[in-house]
């Protein structure tokens, strides 16, 4: 599997980060990525700055964190050992992978090797802390999910967006309890559950053979619902997304999100 992960805020610079648009691929466990370095990033005559080298692993060993940790990472601390001359013309590999994830911390270990010479060209190591959702203190309008879509698979973010929905939602508000089957055709696992009640809100993965209401659709066109960028009918319209609501129930769901 690959995902696009672009990096457009290391230059600013359009026609370069075009060139970046990263696809890492996800083997056994190991995100693998292969590039040239942008000739802009020369710190010396076709030598690869070392900021931009440090920029590249931190933000690929970020992604590995926020895979194998299950949720949203961010950098505790990193090294990089710097061992030879990363040059610009030539395709670079980089690999990294979860050496450890705690209850805390993920721990990735990062290699960049010059294909042409078989050389490891950098290395690298960081600690990333698992962002608990209990402590995430900011809105949605500071949350460019726009933007997470360009960089992080669908399961991903749908993960997110769960631990988002749990933390957002106000007891007291549902009327009465509702099961909601949801079909997110680009997740894995596709089937979840979501128990709504006047006291909580949890989400399960699976299927439901009897429900209130039914969706289907993507995580982008879930977000969208839930978070008020458009409406059960839009969506519909649009071909979005499929919704069954036999009893009139989703209005009263969507109220009880804080969203």
């Amino acid at each position: 599997m690959r995902y696009s992960n672009a990096i457009p805020w290391i230059t600013g610079n359009e026609a370069v980060a075009g060139g970046l648009a990263l696809e890492i691929g996800w083997d056994a466990g190991e995100a693998i990525l292969e590039l040239v370095v942008p000739g802009a990033m020369q710190a010396a005559p076709a030598i690869a700055h070392g900021g931009f080298l440090a920029a590249l692993a931190d933000h690929v060993m970020g992604f590995v964190a926020a895979q194998q940790g299950g949720r949203a990472a961010v950098t505790r601390q990193m090294t990089v050992d710097y061992l030879a001359p990363t040059f610009t013309s030539q395709l670079l590999t980089v690999r990294a992978r979860a050496e450890s994830v705690t209850e805390r911390t993920v721990t990735v270990s990062l290699e960049g090797l010059n294909d042409q010479s078989g050389q490891v060209t950098f290395r690298a190591r960081g600690e990333y802390a698992r962002v608990s959702p209990s402590r995430r203190h900011f809105s949605q309008t500071q949350i460019e999910y726009d933007t997470l879509e360009e960089r992080f698979d669908p399961t991903q973010i749908f993960g997110w967006l769960v631990d988002a929905l749990k933390d957002a939602y106000r007891p007291g508000t549902l009327g009465s309890p509702l099961l909601l089957a949801l079909e997110v055709t680009d997740a894995t696992p596709r089937h979840w559950k979501v128990r709504a009640t006047g006291e909580s809100l949890s989400i399960e993965a699976g299927g439901a053979s009897e429900w209130d209401v039914r969706f289907t659709g993507t995580v982008k066109s879930w977000r969208q619902l839930v978070y008020r960028r458009t409406t059960a009918e839009q969506l519909l319209a649009a071909g979005s997304a499929a919704i069954d609501d036999p009893h009139g129930l989703l209005p009263s769901f969507l109220a009880a999100l804080g969203t």
